[in-house]
């Protein structure tokens, strides 16, 4: 179904129509937090375009120099411990708090979900404010 989202038929008609099946899983990527300052990495103006991820963002990056790794990836937790939940996040806490969304599924690593209150979240690539240890596997603040 295309849905126009300026229209306010369709919006409800979509809306009805997610509430009577009550068990919805959502998928988000980089667009639900750029509204809150998040850079995406992919776009062209993504933080891939001014990086190379090869040098950053693989295990052989890593483990060749995990210096260079860390200090690249921890420009970006100050940024991130600082936004904040943005309308979008705050309607899917709440959606999932009603019993509509069971689980939401997310690209992000910004803990933004999370933070406006949504409990059942799957990240696909992590959290950018928790690290594992590669040997022992504890989880630590990526800030420590």
């Amino acid at each position: 179904m295309w849905i126009n989202l300026f229209n306010q038929a369709d919006v409800d008609e979509v809306s009805k129509k997610i509430i009577q099946r009550g068990e919805i899983v959502v998928l988000s990527g980089a667009g639900i937090s750029t509204e809150s300052g998040i850079p995406d990495f992919r776009s062209p103006d993504g933080i891939w375009s001014r990086y190379d991820f090869n040098e950053y963002a693989t295990i052989d990056a890593l483990l060749a120099n995990p210096v260079k790794v860390y200090g690249f990836f921890k420009q970006f937790i100050e940024p991130l411990s600082k936004a904040t939940p943005n309308p979008a996040h705050n309607s899917l806490a709440r959606l999932e708090e009603a019993g509509v969304v069971k689980v939401l599924i997310t690209q992000n690593i910004d803990n933004l979900h999370q933070r406006a209150g949504s409990k059942n979240v799957v990240e696909l690539h992590g959290n950018a404010l928790r690290s594992r240890c590669m040997k022992c596997l504890k989880v630590y603040p990526t800030d420590e």
